[in-house]
């Protein structure tokens, strides 16, 4: 994330947002700890713990989610008890794998939110700053904002037109 945010506003902002879709959070220190992540029927197959680590940058965070992702006991249960029939045996593999990749999904989901978010707030913060500005030294603000990657080109083809009045 590229932002001029403080750590600690980033963290909360993870923070609030696990809590939306995990049933267990615990932060320590700059590192969040979750566990269960989009918890459903099919998640008995699964423990999955969540380790997220807010490392500094030259212009803002690098987020890091460490997902340690294993088969339940319920898993070996099922998969020991279906063993033998002719193929429900896949099906706690299956689960497992769906399961798997909803909880890949939602952390992806939910890292992109908060980038938006962020990056929204460094884009805001760049409006009001570069009001008294003009429009040459805003449109070279956000070519320095694009080679960045804090926008895309989409957004700065916009805002140039924006500013030259086309």
């Amino acid at each position: 994330i590229q932002t001029n945010a403080s750590k600690e506003e980033i963290l909360t902002g993870l923070e609030e947002q696990f809590r939306k879709v995990a049933l267990n959070i615990h932060r320590s220190g700059e590192t969040l700890m979750i566990k269960s992540i989009e918890a459903s029927f099919g998640s008995i197959n699964r423990n999955d713990t969540t380790i997220i680590e807010l490392r500094d940058t030259d212009d803002g965070y690098l987020i890091i989610a460490n997902v340690h992702y294993r088969p339940s006991i319920a898993f070996w249960i099922i998969l020991i008890i279906t063993l033998f029939s002719y193929v429900f045996w896949l099906i706690p593999i299956v689960f497992y794998l769906i399961q798997k990749n909803t909880v890949q999904t939602c952390i992806q989901e939910l890292f992109t939110r908060i980038k938006n978010e962020f990056m929204d707030s460094t884009e805001a913060k760049f409006k009001k700053k570069n009001q008294g500005l003009s429009d040459l030294d805003q449109l070279e603000k956000l070519a320095v904002f694009k080679e960045k990657g804090m926008i895309t080109e989409e957004e700065f083809q916009v805002k140039k037109k924006e500013l030259l009045g086309i």
